[in-house]
């Protein structure tokens, strides 16, 4: 299930060194696809049963094309670029951004852009055909002021977040002093890129600072467009999370890569200071995978499922219920014995999508299941839409006719911050059990005696 996402990580490297090369030179196509490779952010969304490494992939194939047309005007490469772009918009809604910001690098690349105009109308024109189904889904909803689940974040933390996953992974070992080298690599290139307005910064070699502007102006704009436009929606509905701009991810590496490149290129002290700051990003490269490797990160459900499930059978020890764990040897074990005799107990899930990991592992095709509230609806005053009274009668409703209800619970805060629904359990039901796993809880309440 995960070589999927794995061959698109793996087929990021070729690709972000193609991009280099065209753009700079091999050296920066050669240490960008070394940041790629290492990259603890990339490795990881590589591991994952999701679609982001191929909208990664689509969107670098997408830029390479568009580079490609604007220089040759060959159609294969206008076709290539259409076809990635049109792609992407399906495999994630926000890669719709990527048309805005191919528009204004053909802006960055104005000279070539004005020889292909046309080819250039005609590819974007076409691709507005792909994404006519997603524009009438997308836009009664595009600025309303609406709740989505997802926290509300400043413009300076969401750059935060996004320098410090691309620079040292989703652990984040080191804090932000972690991201300072990839900050500072980064940062340098875009003052060298503009060393007419600062004389004394300058490239090495001075014959490529005029060329490399167009490229560095694309580059940023790869980098910075996804980012305002996300963070402009999200004034009035959030939407900000690290994954959704994966695909922004090469144009740093790029930039970073060509900061470095005096490591492989230029005899001076800038290739001391270049190898110094490489392998100092390698070494955090380094730890944070050792640490992604080795901590429970991702939502334990399969621990959770077998907790479930072994809890029905009598032969469990009523020391590790007691615990709130089950033992290693029984919980990964086939369940066969529940799913013979049935699942009585309603299972509510907070938050819904959690649900379908759980029944990876559950051995139970069919059972009572529930969604849990979410409450955290608020109107344009400010207020919550869903107050605890009408809550609680939901609640009632919900768990009508069950003895027992089992609740998973899982980025709570989400849907429900102000915990209404296991606070109504905990009100109205008894606690009987509970376990903790790696970001999932368990919590079992029975109905007492009225």
């Amino acid at each position: 299930m995960r070589l999927f996402s794995l061959a698109f990580g793996v087929l990021g490297v070729p690709l972000i060194y193609a991009l280099g090369k065209r753009l700079f030179n091999r050296p920066t196509g050669v240490i960008s696809a070394l940041l790629v490779t290492g990259s603890p952010y990339l490795v990881w969304y590589s591991q994952e049963v999701k679609m982001y490494t191929l909208v990664l992939a689509l969107a670098m194939v997408a830029v390479y094309g568009l580079r490609r047309a604007l220089h040759s005007g060959s159609w294969f490469w206008w076709a290539t670029q259409f076809a990635a772009t049109a792609l992407a918009l399906y495999v994630h809604i926000l890669a719709a951004l990527l048309i805005p910001v191919q528009l204004l690098m053909c802006v960055a690349w104005r000279s070539e852009a004005r020889r292909r105009w046309r080819s250039a109308l005609i590819s974007f024109a076409g691709l507005t055909l792909p994404y006519l189904p997603l524009v009438i889904w997308q836009a009664p909803l595009a600025l309303q002021a609406r709740a989505t689940g997802f926290s509300s974040y400043p413009l300076h933390q969401m750059i935060v977040i996004l320098l410090r996953g691309w620079a040292s992974g989703v652990t984040g070992w080191g804090g932000p002093g972690a991201a300072v080298p990839m900050a500072l690599v980064v940062g340098a290139v875009l003052v060298a890129g503009l060393a007419r307005f600062f004389p004394f910064v300058a490239f090495e070699d001075e014959t490529e600072s005029d060329t490399d502007s167009g490229e560095l102006l694309a580059l940023v704009i790869w980098l910075v467009v996804p980012l305002l436009a996300i963070w402009l929606i999200s004034l009035r509905q959030p939407l900000f999370t690290d994954r959704y701009l994966i695909w922004s991810a090469p144009a740093f590496y790029l930039l970073a890569a060509r900061a470095l490149m005096p490591a492989i290129r230029v005899r001076s002290w800038k290739r001391g200071a270049a190898v110094v700051t490489l392998i100092v990003v390698l070494v955090v490269y380094g730890v944070n995978l050792w640490s992604q490797a080795t901590r429970a990160i991702k939502s334990d459900f399969r621990a959770a499922a077998a907790y479930v499930a072994s809890y029905e059978d009598a032969t469990a020890p009523a020391e590790a219920s007691r615990r709130g764990a089950v033992p290693a040897f029984r919980s990964y074990l086939p369940m066969v014995g529940v799913g013979q005799r049935g699942f009585a107990d309603l299972i509510i899930f907070q938050i819904p999508y959690g649900q379908h990991t759980f029944d990876y592992y559950f051995p139970v095709d069919d059972y009572p299941a529930a969604e849990g509230l979410y409450t955290n609806h608020v109107g344009p005053e400010g207020g919550y839409l869903i107050s605890e009274n009408q809550a609680a009668w939901q609640m009632r409703e919900m768990t009508e006719g069950y003895g027992g209800v089992w609740l998973i619970a899982t980025e709570v805060m989400t849907w429900d911050e102000r915990n209404l629904v296991q606070g109504w359990l905990d009100d109205h039901m008894k606690r009987a059990d509970e376990a903790h796993f790696a970001r999932v809880s368990v919590y079992r309440y029975v109905r007492t005696a009225r």
